[in-house]
């Protein structure tokens, strides 16, 4: 076999270890078991393997930087997400004195890996095969706000299906059976979570999911007031909306205005996120807290005990938590 064309992925699967354990066996040898340290060895000879620029790296001890990848999407710069991600990293890594390396995927994959020592990934959405190659190349990982059962990989992710069935029974509790959903992009595992949770919760109170009350929004405000044009125009409009996020529950309250739609006495909404950015006039928002500083850093925190201890995957799942104030009322 052409040594130039062995991968770190080939020794490890020859070897029956993890990629970041072969990883490790470049960079800090010491830090393996002896039963691991000769598999290692063994494999790399027999596949006559040379090490990546990043193993060799590696080899001359860590850079003590990390790397930040989240998918670009509308109005990133803009999202109470995306900037709380970022702040909760950078802060969990500054306690750390370690550096931050920010990349957003925009549909092209120029992250250069020889830059930093692992790689946090806030969700993937559009660049699996970005996450393949890091991997591949044995770059410890941890991936964010989205579950990787399917891989070997750690997470940390939030469950946003218990915290929309909360949010959905919680309407349904206060008499609402006319329940409409502004999803987010189906394509993002969370938006398809919080529409399970969503409909699950319509089911076990014997509601039918109609598909004229779950509208895509794609978690854009500009989008959401589409759909509600839609819904209010129904001949039976919803009396409460559970929304994606709470960026899109301040659209709907600001239609609801617009129309002299009384909330909750007409309407009852919930948002998800707990976004203090997102008042509306008197009116506080209920919705769903999703603990995005615990996660961010918890994922900082299992990125450096991968880098430093031969670990398997780690595996964490955050609850969330209702939080509720004024718009929802009985009907």
């Amino acid at each position: 076999m052409d040594s130039s064309k062995v991968t770190i992925k080939e020794v490890a699967k020859k070897a029956g270890v993890s990629i970041a354990t072969v990883s490790r066996y470049f960079s800090n040898p010491a830090s393996l078991r002896e039963k691991n340290l000769k598999k290692v060895e063994k494999a790399v000879k027999e596949l006559n393997f040379q090490p990546s620029a990043y193993a060799r790296r590696l080899a001359g001890g860590k850079l003590n930087s990390f790397g930040l990848i989240i998918p670009g999407y509308e109005n990133i710069f803009y999202s109470y997400y995306a900037l709380e991600i970022i702040r909760g990293i950078a802060t969990a890594l500054e306690k750390e004195e370690i550096d931050l390396h920010l990349h957003v995927f925009w549909n092209k994959d120029t992250f250069k890996t020889s830059l930093i020592d692992g790689i946090i990934f806030a969700d993937i959405i559009g660049n699996k095969d970005q996450l393949k190659r890091i991997k591949d190349e044995g770059v410890p990982i941890v991936v964010i706000n989205r579950r990787m059962d399917e891989e070997e990989l750690s997470y940390v992710a939030i469950d946003n299906f218990k915290g929309s069935f909360e949010a959905t029974e919680f309407l349904i509790n206060h008499g609402h059976k006319r329940i409409a959903h502004l999803a987010g992009n189906l394509e993002v595992q969370c938006a398809l979570e919080r529409l399970d949770g969503y409909k699950r919760a319509l089911a076990k109170n014997g509601i039918s999911a109609k598909p004229e009350y779950i509208k895509i929004t794609n978690f854009s405000p500009r989008e959401a007031r589409e759909r509600l044009e839609n819904l209010f125009s129904l001949s039976e409009p919803p009396t409460a909306i559970f929304c994606c996020s709470d960026e899109v529950a301040n659209e709907a309250l600001i239609v609801c205005d617009e129309k002299q739609i009384k909330i909750p006495d007409k309407v009852s909404i919930i948002g998800f996120d707990d976004n203090p950015y997102c008042p509306h006039g008197n009116l506080m928002l209920t919705t769903v807290r999703q603990p995005l500083e615990k996660m961010t850093s918890k994922g900082a925190e299992i990125l450096q005990m991968i880098i430093e201890k031969e670990l398997p995957p780690q595996r964490v799942v955050l609850d969330t938590e209702l939080v509720i104030r004024d718009t929802v009322g009985f009907v």
